[in-house]
């Protein structure tokens, strides 16, 4: 059976990757995502917000915030999956800009475009986790020393935040969900990050953030 495709609508941000189970705050200001988002809140969509490839058209030089509040800026060739999730409206400033919130609960992979002006809504399939080796011993070792390295990481660079920080609470969560929200507490830069969010296998995303936390390249 074929799986069911779902459409939302894509804003995408350069170096901005975004895994479920977190919320991603922006600042909205050009007249089509301002659009975009209106739209979007009325009518029960989906908002994706995606890593992107290349710049297709540049912005004007020079801009002044009421020029970016009045003319679309750059046009972006997207990456192929991203996370989607409801957007709420958090504070609409007197001259337009819109501060939202996206609450992502879904990693999708783009099929096609539905709509391109004045924005892009997509249609997309749902990109699933396939069977993978590994014990839930394994998948704890790995999200246990993840855990253990965030600790030192808070420890070294911010020790006040240390009693904040509940372990437990942690290594609580599934792998699944661990796999994602950690990216609450740890960032890489863009290109590692799309690729883990890529990656079809509990066990290889935690051995790579593993790796990376290890590392203090965080």
């Amino acid at each position: 059976m074929a799986k069911s495709l779902v459409e939302v609508a894509l804003f995408p941000i350069p170096g901005m990757v975004a895994f479920p189970g977190t919320i991603v705050p922006l600042h909205v200001f050009e007249p089509r995502y301002r659009q975009m988002v209106t739209d979007a809140v009325e009518q029960d969509r989906l908002i994706a917000v995606c890593h992107t490839k290349k710049e297709i058209r540049p912005a004007k030089d020079g801009q002044s915030m009421q020029d970016a509040l009045n003319n679309n800026q750059a046009t972006y060739q997207p990456y192929e999956v991203f996370s989607a999730g409801i957007c709420a409206i958090i504070d609409t400033t007197a001259d337009g800009r819109i501060y939202i919130h996206i609450s992502m609960s879904k990693r999708l992979q783009l099929v096609h475009e539905v709509q391109t002006l004045p924005y892009r809504i997509i249609a997309c399939s749902e990109l699933e986790d396939v069977c993978q080796p590994g014990s839930d011993d394994e998948l704890m070792k790995y999200q246990k020393s993840i855990t253990d390295s965030i600790v030192k990481l808070i420890g070294k660079h911010n020790p006040a935040k240390l009693s904040e920080f509940n372990s437990d609470e942690w290594l609580g969560l599934s792998p699944t969900d661990f796999s994602f929200k950690v990216f609450q507490l740890v960032r890489f830069d863009a290109e590692t990050m799309q690729s883990i969010l890529e990656a079809t296998s509990i066990l290889e995303r935690l051995k790579m953030v593993d790796s990376l936390v290890r590392s203090g390249k965080t």
